[in-house]
């Protein structure tokens, strides 16, 4: 496919991707590591790309096979990673590429919407929450186990407590809905005290992106509006090619 572009997004549970030609989005999806033979049958169905690139948090065990694939359809494979700075966005994390190339990817793609302070969450396997400030720069972020690590967590950690799903509710009366809740308020105030921290240190409230596959749940939990934006790692990767094009 002429100078298409694969973006491929590997989380811990899922890989996310999308195929970019001229500036149009024309293809994407997701699957979990479990289901890599749906994945390989959805890739299979388009002419091979003229290049991809990725970002990566999980084992060489789960993305090993996917630089496999590529290869063998002759598409070269570009693992990218944070640096210090890209397209107006400064990265100060110690040192700058020990971050998260999912994360600098999604701030990446934050400035590129907003151009201007917000946080970017990705509520994923793990919770990220990180801050820009109106400059562009990455200032910091914190990270916590997701949802369903969290429900694993009290399930496999105690005795009484079983994996059964629950409802987050204001004052619940049966366990279930006790750990639901004690986990969506958990996530929800960690969010709320870094928007809180954020918007102490500017002159407006900052906007707060959302991305990762329980975005939608925890945007429910939160006591302000925020942007669900699933595509942010992709578009982040996406103009990062593009900067690295330029060079």
């Amino acid at each position: 496919m002429t100078g298409a572009l694969l973006l491929l997004d590997v989380g811990n549970s899922r890989v996310k991707w999308a195929l970019v030609q001229a500036g149009e989005w024309i293809a994407e999806g997701a699957a979990g590591h479990d289901e890599r033979a749906r994945l390989f049958d959805a890739w299979d169905r388009f002419p091979p790309p003229a290049r991809a690139v990725a970002c990566n948090v999980a084992a060489e065990a789960r993305s090993g096979p996917i630089s496999a694939y590529w290869r063998a359809r002759g598409v070269p494979l570009q693992w990218l990673q944070a640096a210090r700075q890209c397209a107006g966005v400064r990265n100060l994390y110690a040192p700058p590429d020990r971050l998260g190339s999912d994360r600098w990817a999604a701030l990446v793609g934050a400035w590129g919407r907003l151009r201007q302070a917000c946080l970017v969450v990705s509520a994923g396997t793990a919770v990220t929450i990180d801050a820009l400030n109106g400059r562009g720069e990455f200032i910091g972020g914190m990270i916590l186990p997701g949802k369903r690590l969290m429900q694993a967590s009290l399930s496999a950690g105690t005795h009484a407590l079983q994996d059964v799903a629950g409802q987050s509710v204001n004052f619940p009366r049966n366990t279930p809905d006790a750990m639901a809740s004690g986990i969506a308020t958990a996530l929800a105030c960690a969010v709320q005290k870094a928007h809180q921290r954020l918007s102490a240190s500017g002159p407006q409230s900052p906007p707060c992106l959302l991305s990762g596959g329980d975005a939608g749940w925890l945007a429910e939990q939160l006591p302000f509006g925020a942007i669900i934006a699933p595509r942010l790692v992709l578009e982040g990767l996406l103009i990062m090619t593009r900067e690295d094009a330029q060079k």
